[in-house]
């Protein structure tokens, strides 16, 4: 996926010019990296299926900037080439977890790597470990504890991660689906009860904490339902991308302020330790814990993936995640 000589390489990225517009570009990189960089190979790109997909079909952006052009994807793992000669926290070979998009190389400033890949973990299963991260910060942010009451709505990939979580968190689990294959799965990962959303109503007002993964404003509306008495809705999703229905109250005071719920969009966290414990449950902190435990076989990120495509496929990974095709599972970009 790159060409060398003695002093840049070429790497290869994948652009994002116009909604189904991938292009593939070439930059030079050189071979020495400045004093406080990586160069790095990369080994596996996983796709996250929500942020990637709404841009590829061109959905309407989250933000006020413009859309296109745009690099995909942010699940990265490499391996070292070489390092700069300030540099003494990584060496050449070492495996990394980084937020780089999809492409060959990339120069990385060392302290941007998240953490160092144990040489034993597939680098699939390690390249996932971002989408685990979206639904545990949601449950550090609604104070999840053991024996709390957690519904899930939706079993994409993230609504999957966070059943996971869920479940080694000690929570009771229940999952919304009306998928066949990602009903399975989700009891697999630990949801203990598993409905459809004609069915859910039985477990009307059960969630302490309710997390919602998709843009559905139906979606939306069972989450209202189910969450409890003072519960809290956790938002992963986006349902204010699209306009709500005319006839419909996204903040209908029959479930919101009867219930006093507390809703709250969950997406992100803080990115490192403040070095005081403040921000003790920080991206990097987080993600050590949750690459540790995908470690020992206590997440199931081998059953997140999919499939694997070589990198110059990702359109037809696309194409698959959309189709919704095998599974609710995202798809791993293997470059070479």
């Amino acid at each position: 996926m790159g060409t060398a000589s003695d002093s840049v390489l070429t790497a290869r990225i994948v652009r994002l010019i116009g909604p189904g517009q991938l292009v593939w570009e070439e930059e030079q990189l050189p071979v020495v990296p400045p004093p406080d960089a990586l160069l790095c190979r990369t080994l596996a790109s996983a796709i996250s299926p929500g942020t990637e997909l709404a841009a590829y079909v061109g959905a309407r952006s989250l933000r006020d900037v413009p859309a296109y052009p745009r690099v995909q994807g942010y699940c990265n793992v490499s391996e070292v080439l070489s390092v700069g000669s300030a540099v003494r926290s990584h060496k050449p070979g070492d495996r990394v977890l980084s937020f780089s998009s999809h492409r060959s190389h990339f120069v990385l400033p060392a302290a941007d790597a998240l953490l160092t890949v144990p040489s034993i973990l597939p680098v699939d299963q390690a390249a996932v470990t971002y989408l685990f991260h979206l639904g545990y910060n949601a449950l550090l942010r609604s104070e999840v504890r053991a024996g709390h009451r957690v519904a899930i709505v939706g079993m994409g990939t993230l609504g999957l991660g966070t059943v996971a979580v869920a479940a080694v968190a000690g929570a009771q689990v229940l999952a919304v689906t009306g998928h066949d294959s990602a009903r399975q799965l989700a009891s697999a990962f630990g949801a203990t009860e598993v409905y459809d959303r004609e069915q859910v109503g039985v477990r009307e007002g059960w969630a302490d904490v309710v997390v919602a993964t998709t843009n559905d404003w139906r979606d939306w509306h069972l989450a209202l339902r189910l969450a409890a008495q003072r519960g809290t809705i956790a938002v992963l999703g986006f349902p204010g991308r699209e306009a709500a229905p005319n006839d419909f109250n996204p903040l209908d005071s029959r479930f919101f302020y009867a219930k006093q719920l507390r809703i709250e969009a969950v997406g992100l966290s803080p990115e490192r330790s403040d070095g005081r414990g403040f921000t003790r449950f920080n991206e990097r902190e987080n993600l050590s814990w949750l690459l540790a435990r995908i470690a020992a076989g206590e997440l199931p990120a081998a059953a997140m993936v999919a499939d694997r495509y070589p990198a110059e496929r990702i359109v037809e990974a696309y194409g698959a995640l959309l189709a919704r095709r095998k599974s609710p599972g995202t798809s791993v970009l293997e470059w070479t």
